[in-house]
């Protein structure tokens, strides 16, 4: 042009590497003059690789989650005409470019700051001397610094529920957690063997059921947990093993004992009876009562007295069977021996003879001083007694 300048593209594909440019120039008078340039060709860049340090994989190795809230990376395959290194971090929905200085012969980063918990991807971009530019694949990095035991159940709790207390000598548990809990592991009273669950249908749940009867009484339960980043959690779970309930007792107040005494025969339409033998981890006492095929279950409630039953309305005359059924706390259930009880309320002399009725028949006339006589009674009748002088006096 007309400032000197003259311009030229090579048609072709130069190779690549070092070339010498050779120009040489003639003016309008013929002189000419020559002159070289030393250039290179470099269209090449390897792609970098960024790697979370071993010493941080805090979980499964390779699973690239860690505990590590300032986590280190290796970043390899950087070329020798590298000029400038960053490492991008998106987190959370934001990114920010670090730039990176080689030290020590090696290429590595750890944040400046503390991570919190989350997920985050890091790539890393290389610009050698010629201005190519690469990138790593995006690294995917979790940081996760803590877990939990959300809950420990003993699922055979019988009797009140969530009381801890079972009557089973084999206890089931079940352990809620996180999801990424890889390991769950229970112990039982401190003895230091521990035994791992395993996990349930339903994400986060652990199972384990104890294979050998544990003893009678109290045990504490240690469950450790362990997640993809390694992090542990321990918790501990209270509960007993109750399997023993005394068998109940029930009675026929000595009061309402009307006939001879320990027969189960009493004149009383309401008669009273006496529960014994009660635990005192007993929380429900029922009185079932049988009559006339017919079968009612009442529940009783302690008095100031102690354990007693007596029938709301009165009873009519006949038999009647009666049960107690005690439950306790850890779901034990017994069972009275049954007791059989007979009301009798009334009776009855169906006919009195003058058996030396020596005149006219039926006529209760006699001419024997020493008058005989006979009482025609129930077959339950067990006495009869006689007086002359209107009941001053009387005879068996």
């Amino acid at each position: 042009n007309a400032a000197g300048v003259w311009e030229y593209s090579w048609p072709d594909d130069v190779g690549e590497g070092k070339h010498t440019l050779t120009v040489e120039a003639t003016d309008a008078a013929g002189n000419t003059a020559t002159r070289t340039l030393e250039f290179t060709i470099d269209t090449t860049l390897s792609e970098p690789v960024i790697t979370l340090d071993s010493a941080d994989d805090s979980g499964n190795k390779g699973d690239n989650v860690t505990s590590d809230r300032s986590p280190g990376f290796t970043i390899e395959n950087i070329d020798p005409d590298v000029r400038r290194v960053t490492v991008q971090i998106a987190h959370d929905g934001s990114s920010r470019e670090v730039a990176l200085t080689q030290t020590g012969g090696r290429w590595h980063f750890t944040p400046d700051s503390e991570w919190t918990d989350g997920s985050y991807t890091l790539t890393v971009k290389v610009e050698d001397n010629a201005g190519n530019i690469r990138y790593s694949t995006p690294l995917d990095v979790k940081v996760d610094t803590h877990t939990s035991i959300n809950r420990i159940e003993l699922v055979n709790d019988n009797g009140v529920p969530d009381d801890n207390l079972t009557n089973e000598m084999r206890p089931q548990f079940r352990v809620t957690v996180p999801e990424d809990v890889t390991v769950v592991r229970l112990s039982l009273d401190g003895s230091g063997g521990w035994v791992n669950a395993t996990a349930g249908a339903t994400k986060g749940e652990w199972n384990y059921s104890w294979p050998s009867d544990v003893g009678e009484g109290k045990h504490v339960l240690t469950v450790e947990v362990t997640d993809a980043a390694g992090n542990t959690a321990t918790k501990t779970l209270d509960f007993r093993i109750d399997t023993k309930l005394s068998e109940p007792v029930i009675t026929l107040n000595s009061a309402d004992d009307t006939g001879v005494p320990g027969d189960g025969l009493t004149s009383r339409a309401q008669p009273s009876f006496t529960l014994q033998d009660i635990d005192a981890d007993v929380v429900r006492v029922t009185v079932s009562v049988e009559h006339g095929g017919r079968t009612e279950t009442f529940d009783v409630l302690q008095g100031a007295g102690g354990w007693s039953f007596t029938p709301a309305a009165a009873w009519a005359d006949g038999s009647y069977t009666l049960k107690v059924t005690v439950e306790d706390e850890a779901g034990n259930i017994r069972h009275s021996a049954p007791l059989d009880v007979k009301v009798d309320t009334q009776t009855v002399i169906d006919r009195i003879e003058l058996v030396n009725d020596s005149g006219e028949p039926a006529d209760n006339l006699t001419n024997d001083v020493r008058p005989e006589f006979r009482v025609t009674v129930p077959e339950d009748v067990n006495r009869v007694r006689l007086s002359l002088d209107g009941g001053r006096k009387w005879v068996d």
